[in-house]
């Protein structure tokens, strides 16, 4: 979970995938302020603590380098969703709107 990745930007910041965009939300909505768990599943996946939502590992890439979440070690600490990344879900919610 730890890798970085260049990131195109519109009005809102960087462009996510779908899928990107999904894992910062299902953080969001689950993070009330000690992060969440991922174990780690097969074929360089992880599946979100006490759900069946399993994501690819290159998912997280996006998010990390934009600085929407922190990611501890990238490997046994809690993901957490930045303030920078709910003002981003905010941004998003706004445009979906309009």
């Amino acid at each position: 979970m730890t890798h970085h990745l260049p990131q195109h930007t519109n009005t809102t910041g960087p462009r996510l995938s779908p899928a990107a965009q999904r894992l910062l939300r299902q953080i969001s909505q689950r993070d009330t302020g000690d992060g969440v768990t991922f174990e780690h599943a097969p074929a360089g996946r992880w599946l979100l603590a006490g759900t069946n939502y399993r994501v690819n590992d290159r998912t997280f890439h996006p998010l990390d380098a934009a600085g929407f979440i922190d990611i501890g070690n990238g490997h046994t600490d809690p993901v957490r969703i930045t303030s920078v990344g709910r003002r981003y879900l905010l941004l998003l919610d706004k445009q979906e709107a309009a």
